[in-house]
C-alpha cells in the first residue's frame, strides 16, 4: 500500500478539490488505479511478518504458514460438521485447490452501496451524470432541480465526484466544516488555503513560481 508522506497527500482538501474539478471521463479513469492508497498492507506490518517468518527459521525449520498471493477464495463450507473446506483459485495460473481449515477470518472489507434506495424520495429532482450517478458539488451538495428550494449534503457517498478520499475518516472533519459553513453562509470553522505540499493541477490564473529561463532551451541529451 502506498504510505509515504508525499502519497498521503491524496487524502488532503487540495487533492478532494483538484478531483472534483477533473472532467468526469478523466475522474472515471483515474479512480480504479488508485486503489493502492487505500487496499493493502503498510510496509511496516510487512516487516513484522517477514521478520517473525525469518525467526522461526533460525534453527533449521520452516515457517508453518503459507503465504498464497494472487489466490481468490471461490466457496467456503462445512465438511463433516466440524471442519471448513476453501476451494481455491489461482487468478493468474487459472489453477484450483482446495484447502481444509479449523476456522476462516473474513477480512473481505465493505462493498459499496448503491444510493438509490436511500435517495429514492429525490429521484425525479437528482441530476445526474452521463454514468446515472447523483451530481455532488464541491461543498458536498447534491445538485438537484430548481423546483427544490432546499438541500441535501452528503457524506461518504461521492467518491465519483470527490475521489479517494472520500471514505476516509480523517477527512471527516474537514467535510463537515465545509457544509457547516456552507449552510451558515458564514465561516464559524475558517478553513487553511492550502493544506498540500503537492501542486496537484497546473492553474493558469495561478501558475507556480518557476525560474526564469532564456528563449532557447539546451537539450537534455543530444539526438542520435
Amino acid at each position: 500500500m502506498e504510505y509515504s508522506k508525499l502519497g498521503l497527500e491524496h487524502f488532503t482538501p487540495d487533492y478532494t478539490q483538484y478531483f472534483h474539478a477533473l472532467p468526469e471521463p478523466a475522474r472515471d479513469t483515474l479512480l480504479p488505479h488508485q486503489w493502492q492508497l487505500h487496499k493493502g498492507i503498510d510496509t511496516d506490518t510487512l516487516a513484522a511478518i517477514h521478520d517473525e517468518l525469518y525467526r522461526r527459521t533460525l534453527h533449521g525449520g520452516w515457517p508453518d504458514a503459507v503465504l498464497t498471493p494472487g489466490v481468490q477464495v471461490r466457496t467456503a463450507g462445512r465438511v463433516a460438521g466440524t471442519h471448513l473446506e476453501l476451494h481455491l483459485e489461482h487468478l493468474r495460473q487459472g489453477t484450483r485447490s482446495r484447502l481444509a481449515t479449523d476456522a476462516v477470518v473474513l477480512a473481505t472489507g465493505y462493498r459499496e452501496r448503491p444510493l438509490d434506495g436511500l435517495l429514492a424520495g429525490l429521484d425525479p429532482h437528482l441530476r445526474r451524470d452521463t454514468a446515472g450517478r447523483p451530481r455532488v458539488g464541491a461543498d458536498y451538495r447534491l445538485v438537484l432541480d430548481d423546483t427544490v428550494t432546499g438541500s441535501v449534503y452528503v457524506q461518504n457517498a461521492e467518491r465519483h465526484t470527490h475521489g479517494v478520499g472520500t471514505p476516509d475518516l480523517g477527512l471527516a472533519a474537514w467535510r463537515s466544516a465545509v457544509i457547516l459553513n456552507t449552510v451558515t453562509g458564514k465561516e464559524p470553522y475558517p478553513l487553511p488555503r492550502r493544506t498540500a505540499f503537492t501542486t496537484f493541477g497546473l492553474d493558469a490564473r495561478e501558475a507556480p513560481s518557476l525560474p526564469a529561463q532564456s528563449r532557447k532551451l539546451t537539450p537534455l541529451t543530444e539526438t542520435v
